[in-house]
């Protein structure tokens, strides 16, 4: 009894950690796309790659059509493949001339026109490792706009999960997802433990679910995650709000617990919930035949 409790009340936590995650990756979604973040964040790699913070090779690239052709009018792309890089960047720096087909010593005239002296030898190391060979050397540049992008992924999350932390701290303040008190309440009431345990397995058997992504997907996971364990309520109630000093200390850090729990991910919660209800369905002991 005293172990299905506990189990009882770590489901209920995992699966409102679940919840609010979804909701805080759906929100971290909808704030990257109303502020073109990605796109923001590509074009802010390339302009370093080439060296360019102004108006030139970086923006003549991005109004090639090769890289214009995949983005929204009037937009900058989100995403770039390397074969499109490189062949756009061998176009601005050795134009092509008719059926004439483009030489080591047309690039080599090309970048010797470039204003920056790093980028200028980094291209022609490019072009001396190839040997002559311009397809080799266009590989070559594939493998240094691959190398970036690795690092430039790296930016993004690093972003995304303080964007993410921020939602969720903003998130469970504003529905007073404290783990503290979930544990208390869900420690303390044995028909919230139930009705969470059958939310819970309902979850489970819907599949995993990484992230909302409209408002109105939003909006359902954070009214399934305040229904029942959570939520705001008046007077001296164990959700009202704390009294003395040392409450609002525990509330806060409640509320921090919370968030960092939050920024995980939902596919980690999903994960271990999964997990979580096999062990106490495989702990339940079988029911007595009947004779």
């Amino acid at each position: 009894m005293f172990g299905s409790q506990i189990l009882e009340v770590v489901v209920g936590l995992i699966l409102v950690y679940l919840l609010l995650s979804i909701a805080s990756s759906g929100i971290k979604e909808f704030i990257s796309g109303i502020t073109d973040m990605r796109s923001k964040t590509l074009e802010e790699a390339i302009r370093k790659m080439l060296q360019d913070p102004g108006n030139g090779l970086a923006e003549q690239l991005f109004n090639h059509p090769l890289i214009s052709g995949t983005a929204e009018p009037g937009k900058k792309p989100s995403y770039i493949s390397a074969r499109n890089f490189s062949l756009a960047l061998f176009d601005l720096l050795a134009p092509p001339q008719g059926a004439t087909p483009r030489t080591v010593a047309d690039l080599q005239s090309g970048i010797s026109n470039l204003p920056d002296t790093r980028i200028r030898k980094m291209m022609l190391g490019f072009l001396e490792s190839a040997q002559g060979n311009v397809e080799l050397a266009r590989t070559r540049i594939e493998g240094w706009f691959n190398d970036t992008m690795d690092r430039v992924s790296g930016w993004y999350k690093r972003r995304a999960q303080i964007i993410i932390f921020v939602v969720s701290v903003v998130l469970c303040a504003s529905l007073n997802g404290d783990t503290f008190m979930l544990v208390r309440e869900l420690w303390n009431d044995q028909t919230l433990r139930s009705t969470v345990m059958s939310s819970a397995q309902a979850r489970v058997q819907q599949g995993p679910q990484s992230s909302a992504n409209n408002l109105r997907r939003i909006q359902e996971e954070i009214r399934d995650a305040s229904a029942p364990p959570i939520g705001w309520q008046g007077g001296d109630d164990v959700r009202g709000l704390p009294s003395r000093g040392w409450n609002w200390l525990s509330k806060i850090a409640g509320i921090l617990v919370s968030a960092v729990a939050i920024t995980m991910g939902a596919p980690f919660w999903f994960d271990l919930l999964n997990k979580v209800i096999n062990l106490r369905m495989t702990g339940t002991p079988p029911p007595e035949t009947t004779k």
